[in-house]
């Protein structure tokens, strides 16, 4: 396992390549949001992570603190495909690229584009990952 150091606190990387942060690192990062005012964009590329992971914790820590986290909107939406008696006509794509077309799909502030050949359970990740990112 490859292991590099921040602030400290030794981050160490398994052999599949995902860094494993420890709650020591953890906690002085959300310090540093609620303290010091960093914004987690700038946290983020401090510790060269990505922004969502770092909301994460910011939120996790302050839920662990009583803080009432409000949501825009419902966290989580349903989604689900089903049979329609007139068929939509989809967004065509430029010619030549083997793609029957695409799908816009509108949830809060984020717009997932994805092709209509899209398999279920990719569809339902990409739909997971972009849930993370609001």
């Amino acid at each position: 396992m490859a292991e590099r150091e921040v602030w400290g606190v030794k981050i160490r990387t398994s052999p599949s390549g995902k860094r494993i942060w420890p709650s020591e690192l953890k906690r002085e990062a959300t310090r540093r949001l609620r303290e010091d005012g960093m914004s987690p964009r700038d946290l983020a590329a401090e510790l060269d992570a990505h922004e969502c992971l770092v909301r994460k914790w910011w939120v996790a820590d302050r839920r662990e603190r009583g803080e009432q986290i409000a949501v825009d909107g419902p966290a989580f939406a349903q989604v689900s495909i089903e049979p329609t008696v007139a068929p939509i006509a989809p967004e065509t794509t430029p010619a030549g690229n083997g793609s029957a077309g695409s799908a816009h799909l509108y949830v809060g502030g984020i717009c997932l584009q994805f092709p209509l050949s899209i398999d279920e359970a990719d569809l339902q990740k990409l739909i997971r990952v972009a849930g993370q990112c609001q």
